[in-house]
């Protein structure tokens, strides 16, 4: 299973935002660990956090995970190149690929084959990540990426 079917299995016919969604199939698919007080910190980030009004909840995920795999014990933020160029090539796909971070502005895309255009976006996010990731062979799923039970 990939990253991105993950991410479907969370988000389409949920209840979970589209940072919710990126949050637990990250935590799951990378075996990260991470604690209910983490997946809290990023469930209000949905939404534009919680307003619309401001970038993709899926793309704020994406870059907290690439901060997470690619910082060093004791480094500084200064020091990440790696997660930088990381997140400058997300942020450039997005841009290229929608014109936008915007939540509001991506809810009102009309994508073809998608009822609701934050489908297709968090599934392209998460397709994009786990070529980012994969590309810099820091992290890799430990059993392909399957659902637990």
């Amino acid at each position: 299973m990939k990253l991105y079917e993950l991410v479907n299995h969370y988000h389409i016919g949920t209840e979970l935002t589209c940072a919710e969604a990126m949050f637990m199939a990250c935590n799951e698919y990378y075996h990260l660990n991470l604690s209910e007080e983490t997946r809290k910190m990023f469930s209000v980030m949905g939404l534009g956090m919680q307003t619309e009004h401001s970038c993709c909840g899926a793309f704020t995920v994406a870059v907290g995970i690439i901060g997470l795999m690619t910082a060093k014990e004791g480094q500084t933020d200064v020091s990440n190149m790696e997660g930088y160029q990381m997140i400058s090539e997300l942020t450039d796909f997005m841009l290229g690929f929608y014109g936008t971070l915007h939540c509001v502005e991506l809810q009102q895309l009309e994508i073809m084959g998608y009822e609701n255009p934050c489908h297709a976006i968090v599934e392209a996010l998460a397709k994009k990540l786990e070529e980012l990731l994969a590309g810099r062979r820091i992290f890799q799923p430990i059993n392909g990426g399957q659902l637990s039970s």
